[in-house]
């Protein structure tokens, strides 16, 4: 059972974080499709950033509501990035989007549809 579940790119030539949009966005969607087949919600987002220097550092937000579309993962990483305070002269070297703080969710795809014979013996009940 995976704790998370994110993707992560070096660039070859160290960017601003202005320019990190493209590479969040695609992360995201990437991240999102590999979490898809998952049975369980993930209920914490994270944006991870390496410096130039090799400093790490994450930025990571539980909603109240997960995210139910790559829309909403991607706007939440790029509302994670406005919270990087180091300044337009800070150059990057790495970008990562995950997910994590996964749980079971009544709703997920795995419970949508209807049978009931179904759910029960998924959740390990036999009627």
């Amino acid at each position: 059972m995976s704790k998370s579940i994110s993707a992560e790119d070096t660039f070859q030539v160290d960017i601003p974080l202005a320019e990190t949009e493209q590479q969040i966005r695609r992360l995201a969607e990437k991240v999102w499709r590999a979490s898809r087949d998952n049975a369980r919600g993930a209920k914490t987002v994270v944006l991870k950033l390496k410096t130039k220097e090799f400093n790490s550092l994450t930025r990571s937000v539980t909603p109240s509501v997960p995210p139910s579309s790559c829309d909403e993962l991607t706007t939440i990483a790029l509302a994670l990035r406005e919270r990087v305070e180091l300044g337009p002269k800070q150059l990057f070297r790495l970008v990562g989007v995950g997910l994590s703080n996964f749980q079971l969710d009544a709703e997920s795809p795995l419970f949508e549809s209807g049978d009931a014979t179904t759910n029960a013996e998924l959740s390990g009940t036999t009627i």
